[in-house]
């Protein structure tokens, strides 16, 4: 519009209609004010993951998984999903994560950020990660703002799965 109205490019053509706005992508999306926190400094990859479990959903999937956990890098954002039957099976998960990602990249987990649930305060998992030299970070009780890269991806991947649902009127156990 601003180069249309500026006559910045030639033979540009009129678009006075409005495009509609998708109700699906606005019925399936919420937000939350951002929290303020501090600026990365990481400049390898797997310096430090950002890691949470999202669940229970109120449908187990058709595995029967009622929660899921992503691991997220810091650097490059790339992420994993692993699907959870029960938030026991978190360090079985971290487990095949650091086996995986470690064994494909040539590199080591350095730093690991997480809410301070029990899942990551349990007794195998600290274990797991002082075994491995890994450094826990957790977050202040009842502050999800501080692990914003690992919820803003929880959010993004329902707000994806409820759309394409909705979309395509499936039903909840799906």
């Amino acid at each position: 519009m601003f180069m249309q109205k500026n006559g910045l490019v030639d033979d540009l053509p009129s678009l006075e209609e409005e495009l509609p706005q998708c109700r699906t992508c606005l019925l399936g999306k919420q937000a939350r004010f951002p929290f303020k926190g501090g600026v990365s400094r990481i400049c390898q990859k797997l310096e430090l993951v950002h890691t949470d479990v999202c669940g229970p959903m109120s449908e187990p999937s058709l595995n029967g998984s009622r929660y899921f956990i992503t691991f997220t890098d810091d650097l490059t954002r790339m992420s994993w999903i692993y699907f959870l039957r029960a938030k026991t099976e978190v360090a079985d998960a971290f487990m095949k994560f650091k086996a995986l990602v470690e064994n494909q990249s040539g590199k080591k987990i350095k730093a690991l950020k997480s809410d301070n649930e029990s899942e990551y305060t349990a007794n195998k998992f600290k274990l797991i990660c002082e075994q491995a030299g890994i450094v826990q970070q957790f977050t202040a009780p009842y502050s999800p703002q501080q692990n914003g890269v690992s919820e803003r991806k929880n959010r993004s991947i329902m707000e994806m799965a409820r759309c394409m649902m909705q979309e395509k009127n499936l039903p909840k156990r799906f």
